[in-house]
């Protein structure tokens, strides 16, 4: 998933967890919130609906919940596909490959090709380009101008030199004054820069900085040698292609899910091949992943319908206090919902977009919205809501909720609402057990409701 700034429309804050941790009117405020069960057992046991055409269809939770962040087909972006690659590169690629491709002269475009291009991918197979042309290893240190012997370029003149193309490379002299720097390639302004100049003023500071230059003499070499994709990428990646298919559709379900994915039944060894593996590999596509939820833990979440309303509460069933975390307002946050056959089954929408259709998904209102300190509202619509973390104790036994208005222009149908809370044990009550799941776990809800 990609980060996210710090403040956010909120069509695209309540999309991405529709239902994230907020404030209850018992709870709302700046700081930390505690439920006991003598203040906050809002949320009775489910009962028949008080609103015959408005009625909860069922609630779900999930055991487990992983996190699959999609990064495309290069984790690192050093790796090149071979299709991309130009003709002339291509050849010198297809040379490598059947052996090593030399030449005493290396053009302009093969040094900046070599320089560039760390890795390559043809057909699966991953490709590491080594060459023996020239180095350039460039120090740097700050002296007086008066000792300056040489000519003493302005910082245009700098910034002018390390400009090639659309890169730009302003801090090249702050490496090499740090700890020096090695340049597999120096292109034609910057090697008529280390030409003309001994130092440049570079922030105020006037720089000297010196070039040594490593050859060994033609004939220069360009070889390509057959690689893990482990080493292409940085770091061990599961090859899911190789999984069963059960496990290939619950973790391409949990790719295309918009934050944390839930499931009850985990595969045999899912959890550690995504536990042991910085990187997952499917159809083509790498991801990251976190398991989240590694197991059951003693919260429930359960919905009924009261005066016409949505009514949402989470139990603590344990024996320890629990604490919550979440955006604005606890504890579930600008909840949205959408038509249930638009989301998951199992865990969510799958969408990923940052902000939801608005012709899918519609906003459950709370006067809770407009008292908090973290939410912009304007006629009973979410406006704005600040990206914040907010905490809420929840005791053994307790139960936090909220009451939802359903908009009355709901079309007749299935409605999905659905969210994610963090949830791990309050600091100082935490279990005995080390391998304790709510030592910190995601709770993952699905709550269905039918209009008539």
């Amino acid at each position: 998933m990609q980060r996210r700034p710090f403040l956010r429309l909120a069509v695209g804050a309540a999309a991405t967890v529709a239902g994230c941790l907020g404030a209850s009117d018992a709870l709302a405020g700046r700081t930390d919130a505690t439920a006991s069960d003598a203040a906050t057992r809002m949320a009775a046991a489910e009962g028949p609906s008080d609103d015959p055409a408005l009625s909860v269809s069922g609630v779900e939770t999930f055991d487990y919940v992983v996190r699959l962040n999609d990064l495309g087909d290069d984790p690192t972006g050093a790796v090149t596909p071979a299709a991309d690659l130009s003709d002339r590169e291509r050849a010198v690629l297809r040379s490598a490959v059947a052996g090593t491709h030399r030449t005493r002269d290396p053009p302009e475009w093969l040094r900046r090709f070599a320089s560039s291009t760390s890795f390559v991918e043809r057909d699966g197979t991953y490709l590491r380009l080594d060459d023996t042309f020239p180095t350039h290893r460039v120090t740097a240190e700050t002296v007086a101008p008066s000792d300056v012997t040489g000519d003493v370029a302005t910082y245009e003149e700098y910034e002018r030199a390390v400009t090639r193309e659309d890169y730009v490379a302003s801090g090249l002299l702050r490496i090499a004054r740090e700890e020096g720097i090695e340049l597999s390639y120096v292109w034609p302004s910057l090697a008529a820069f280390f030409d003309a100049y001994d130092a440049a003023r570079y922030h105020g500071d006037v720089v000297s900085f010196s070039v040594e230059v490593t050859d060994s003499g033609p004939p220069y070499e360009l070889s390509a040698t057959e690689v893990p994709v482990s080493v292409a990428v940085g770091g061990p990646v599961w090859n899911a292609d190789a999984a069963r298919e059960r496990t290939r559709e619950l973790l391409r379900r949990a790719g295309r899910t918009r934050g944390g994915y839930g499931f009850d039944r985990a595969p045999a060894g899912l959890l550690d091949e995504l536990r042991t593996h910085e990187y997952v590999r499917l159809d083509d596509t790498f991801y990251t992943s976190v398991v989240e939820k590694h197991g059951p833990v003693p919260v429930s979440v359960s919905a009924r319908v009261e005066n016409g309303r949505l009514h949402l509460a989470l139990d603590n069933e344990g024996d320890t206090a629990l604490t919550l975390s979440g955006g604005a307002p606890r504890p579930f946050g600008v909840v949205r919902c959408r038509p249930a056959d638009s989301a998951n089954r199992s865990s969510g929408p799958t969408d990923r977009a940052d902000s939801p259709d608005a012709s899918t998904d519609h906003l459950l209102w709370t006067d809770a919205y407009a008292a908090s300190d973290y939410v912009r509202t304007e006629d009973r619509d979410v406006r704005l809501v600040e990206e914040v973390a907010l905490t809420t104790t929840v005791e053994p036994g307790a139960t936090v909720s909220e009451t939802y208005a359903v908009p009355a222009a709901l079309p007749p149908g299935e409605y999905a609402v659905e969210g994610s809370l963090g949830v791990r044990e309050t600091r100082g009550q935490r279990s005995a057990e080390k391998s304790s799941r709510t030592r910190r776990s995601t709770v993952r809800y699905r709550v269905s409701f039918a209009v008539a």
